[in-house]
């Protein structure tokens, strides 16, 4: 029980920072407005309305982006810790709160396949964070094995990542 009111508190508190800096709430503000522009992307079929929609993820800011992903979080009930900085590459994009565990995030937007090299850095920053468990929240295609290479990373991307931010 504990857990869960400190872990309010530092999501509060990452919120009300992160939106001090201008940058920050310029992205945040423009994560939302992204969020309903996708909704809005339809195609003729249900294959062309997601190509479409994962071709417009791929072209945005990466960190109007990590906002995306991270606002989607908080829309689905986990609590959202933010940074105070963007980690660019290296690092974690954010963590996230639920059932007495904080997970870490990484979000990387890629137009061809993603790099297990960098999944298994992100497994070895969560370790060096602390955490047992993460998201890998990406645009690009998977390759075989790369899935379930570290069992503590859950990949997210691909049509679930479009079904998760909407």
């Amino acid at each position: 029980m504990l857990n869960g009111w400190i872990a309010r508190g530092r999501a509060w508190f990452s919120r009300i920072q992160s939106r001090q800096k201008r940058g920050h709430r310029r992205r945040q503000d423009a994560a939302g407005r992204r969020a309903i522009t996708i909704s809005e992307i339809i195609g003729k079929d249900a294959q062309e309305t997601f190509a479409r929609r994962i071709a417009y993820l791929r072209k945005i800011d990466p960190l109007i982006f990590e906002e995306l992903v991270l606002d989607a979080f908080q829309k689905q009930g986990w609590l959202v810790q933010r940074n105070t900085q963007y980690s660019g590459d290296g690092g974690l994009d954010g963590r996230i709160f639920q059932k007495g565990t904080w997970w870490g995030i990484q979000c990387k937007r890629y137009k061809g396949a993603i790099q297990t090299a960098h999944v298994d850095l992100f497994a070895r920053d969560l370790t060096r964070f602390g955490l047992t468990e993460g998201y890998f929240v990406h645009t690009g295609r998977t390759p075989a094995g790369t899935r379930y290479r570290q069992r503590c990373v859950i990949i997210l991307s691909g049509r679930e990542l479009v079904d998760f931010l909407l």
